[in-house]
């Protein structure tokens, strides 16, 4: 496996799927973040033409099985080409809330636990998925308001910290991270040399939204400008550096190989598993399962162990479709669970076992059909949780009410 870092050289817009064509007023939308899938297929472009110049039925079988991880967000070095950090997607069993008094660039972060509903209060839970599956929320009530102004993405060494050991704390956003790549609009305008006015008649007004992969550390200070980049990792030794188009519009990056791992499970985190038999699997980018957002290829029994899901929590979900170059048509349109997605999982198996089963899962995708997980959706870590199911504390007269 190889890791590269993709750099945008401009804007790069990974479109959303809604329609866009000729026509005077067209706005084509770029999603926050790029699906694995994009990046996948830039990867196997890459590796078609450069070993054949040229892609035909037999090509595009060899190059579908290319194994890719990522795509994972990084801040590249101010004076090198290589990553200097890396980000990942904020998980889902953390809820920041605003202080009080409110400060712009501080907050409270709370962890989401699995629940012990109160006596006498039910779900239909254990009707849709077929299972006992606790809710995961917040024990006790807290009325302060969520932060409007909460990090899309946390440096791993805050994330890191969460992994082991999640608690409760006052946290500051510089130090937790950020929200990626800069959102950037461009307006694109063809005039007409007889009048010198737009020509929206043939579709030469319109509107493009893509992400800059740059961003200020401080607002207003030109020399805090950190570039970001894109960093995937792939079993193929077909990739060279260079100059070529990825996404919408055919926007230009740079492709360079890094000399950074991908980050590993750290010996702590790992006996702390162990210990507990329990653990919290967060998905890194979108993951595809059969049934929407619970997994069947994860809980399957493998090394020896045998994953039981106790709870989920599951943020709105990810839609994405695409065009397949193998069949000439658009592909079908799956929903996905969203990266930050955190699963709560039982592990049943001896501690060898439970061991192999760490690693084997750790930075690797988990989404139900090989074919997704050789596109990198489902990439996955993991973080440690005790297994107990917190008692949830609700006020007196809304316990009443659930009694009758």
């Amino acid at each position: 496996m190889s890791v590269w870092i993709i750099e945008p050289r401009d804007p790069l817009i990974v479109r959303d799927g809604r329609p866009f064509g000729p026509f005077p007023g067209a706005r084509a939308f770029s999603l926050k973040f790029p699906f694995p899938s994009t990046v996948a297929g830039g990867v196997r472009t890459r590796v078609g033409l450069y070993k054949y110049g040229r892609f035909g039925p037999d090509v595009i079988q060899e190059i579908k099985r290319i194994r890719v991880r990522g795509p994972l967000l990084a801040e590249l070095e101010t004076t090198g080409e290589d990553v200097a950090e890396w980000l990942v997607p904020a998980p889902a069993d953390a809820l920041l809330l605003d202080l009080e008094p409110a400060d712009p660039g501080r907050a409270m972060l709370k962890r989401l636990v699995p629940l012990e509903l109160p006596s006498g209060a039910k779900t239909d839970l254990s009707t849709i998925v077929l299972e006992e599956v606790a809710l995961v929320g917040l024990p006790q009530r807290d009325p302060r308001k969520p932060c409007k102004a909460a990090p899309g993405f946390w440096r791993w060494t805050f994330f890191e910290k969460w992994l082991e050991m999640p608690v409760d704390q006052e946290v500051t956003f510089a130090a937790m991270g950020h929200d990626g790549p800069v959102p950037e609009v461009r307006m694109h305008v063809g005039i007409r040399p007889e009048t010198q006015t737009a020509d929206e008649e043939r579709g030469a007004l319109f509107q493009t939204r893509g992400l800059e992969f740059a961003r200020l550390a401080e607002p207003g200070k030109l020399k805090s400008a950190r570039r970001l980049g894109l960093i995937v990792e792939a079993d193929t030794t077909g990739l060279k550096p260079g100059i070529a188009p990825l996404g919408g519009e055919r926007r230009l990056v740079y492709w360079r190989s890094s000399r950074q791992a991908f980050p590993t499970l750290s010996p702590d985190l790992k006996q702390k598993i162990l210990d507990q038999r329990h653990c919290r699997l967060i998905l890194l980018t979108p993951a595809c399962f059969l049934d929407g957002w619970k997994p069947r290829w994860l809980l399957d029994r493998r090394e020896g162990v045998k994953p039981t899901l106790r709870a989920a929590a599951v943020k709105r979900p990810a839609v994405v479709s695409g065009w397949s170059f193998e069949h000439g048509k658009p592909k079908p349109t799956r929903r996905l669970a969203p990266a930050g997605t955190v699963y709560f999982l039982r592990l049943e198996g001896k501690e060898a076992a439970i061991a192999r089963w760490l690693e084997a899962v750790w930075m690797q995708a988990v989404s139900d059909g090989e074919q997704d997980r050789r596109d990198g959706f489902g990439l996955a870590v993991l973080g440690a949780w005790d297994g107990k199911l917190r008692p949830m504390e609700v006020e007196k007269e809304h316990a009443q009410a659930a009694t009758r």
